[in-house]
């Protein structure tokens, strides 16, 4: 899709406890996130206690309570237009199949097409907003320091240079687990958890060139990370703020809409699908390699939806081959109760979507074929293992 005049695009950070919208339009320059006060820096929006714990139980109210809440934020662009005419990325910490399943449902609901939905955890958000950035920043590694709770979490972005496309990778490098005071004096406190944090960047960095660092959290501030922050601030550009994980994914529904280009660059995270799947089929009187699912996307991206016929067989073979190379792989479908028919007269609907980055969900239904060939009603389920 295309970039058209009247287009919103909006990054949602889905969060247990708060969540942040930012949007981008023609009148933008950057993405731009909503602040819940005018005037003020204030990003973050409560999320619905029960939100979380619905959709994760699969209750049927988890997506209306879900669509409700993305209403209600949606509620604060009305200015900028319907959720019609939005293209709507939204990130989380993780992303797993309940959410992957409710979120566009409950974004369809507002009238919100799932072409127009992506999905994306918090590291490929990251991704997305260091490489969008003044390039000096990303020429050797990002850090990403992230304050949560009793938890610092370091992340690594790295560019790989030996292949075409670059492979951009975002990788956890360290933890660091900051125990609650205990009874410590305020500025004992302080000092203690700034050197703690200072051996853990030390270690962290090693020898290597980072350009850039970024700090996330509320907790992060220069009266208790004074050295810290010192050592950080040598030869490199710092940054601290809540907001990089909204605009990141703001930036990658901007890239699926072509208002923006990041070609050259591959990012492959830990949920990447790394096999290709297809399949024969005789395309206008020729046999020729059918494409089902590619590799090099989010296995909670990645489905495929299609009909065909069949000639006198109970059973369908698919080829996967991984991107890393080796030999091809087949996978045997069989539906043995499926009725006997002539060639050409039963129909299949199948669709494959992924509950995991090595496995795949096949579902297959009986059509039929009109009224000479009425669907036996039967269907398919396995799961084909990468």
């Amino acid at each position: 899709m295309i970039f058209e005049l009247n287009d919103i695009i909006v990054g949602f950070d889905l969060g247990r406890v708060y969540s942040q919208i930012a949007f981008y339009n023609r009148a933008s320059t950057e993405p731009m996130t909503v602040s819940t006060v005018k005037g003020e820096e204030k990003y973050q929006i409560p999320t619905p206690r029960d939100i979380f714990e619905l959709v994760e139980d699969k209750a049927e109210l988890g997506v209306v309570a879900l669509s409700n809440f993305f209403r209600q934020c949606f509620d604060m662009l009305s200015a900028a237009g319907p959720p019609e005419r939005m293209r709507v990325t939204v990130t989380m910490r993780k992303m797993d199949r309940p959410w992957v399943d409710a979120v566009p449902q409950a974004l369809e609901m507002l009238g919100v097409e799932r072409s127009k939905v992506s999905l994306q955890d918090y590291r490929e958000s990251f991704y997305y907003f260091a490489l969008n950035q003044s390039k000096q920043l990303w020429t050797y590694k990002v850090a990403l320091f992230e304050y949560e709770g009793d938890m610092i979490n370091g992340y690594e972005l790295d560019i790989s240079k030996k292949t075409k496309p670059y492979v951009v990778t975002v990788t956890k490098k360290a933890s660091l687990l900051l125990d609650k005071k205990q009874g410590k004096k305020e500025e004992v406190w302080n000092q203690k958890r700034d050197s703690m944090f200072l051996e853990m960047i030390q270690k962290m960095f090693g020898k290597d060139a980072y350009s850039s660092a970024y700090l996330i959290g509320e907790e992060f501030n220069d009266k208790w990370a004074a050295q810290s922050l010192q050592f950080l601030c040598r030869r490199r550009h710092v940054y601290q703020g809540i907001n990089l994980y909204t605009k990141g994914a703001c930036y990658s529904a901007m890239q699926k809409a072509k208002a923006i280009s990041m070609e050259g660059y591959l990012y492959q995270g830990e949920d990447m699908i790394e096999y290709n799947l297809g399949m024969d089929m005789i395309i206008k009187g020729v046999q020729t390699y059918y494409p089902l699912i590619g590799a090099g996307v989010n296995w909670y991206e990645a489905y495929h939806e299609c009909e065909f016929l069949i000639d006198g067989t109970k059973s369908l073979e698919f080829y996967s081959k991984s991107i890393r190379g080796g030999e091809q792989y087949q996978h045997s479908i069989e539906f043995p109760e499926l009725p006997d028919r002539p060639d050409k007269a039963t129909r299949l609907h199948m669709r494959m979507e992924f509950s995991g980055k090595d496995k795949c969900r096949v579902k297959i239904e009986d059509l039929g074929m009109g009224s000479f060939w009425p669907s036996s009603g039967k269907k398919w389920e396995t799961v084909i293992k990468l």
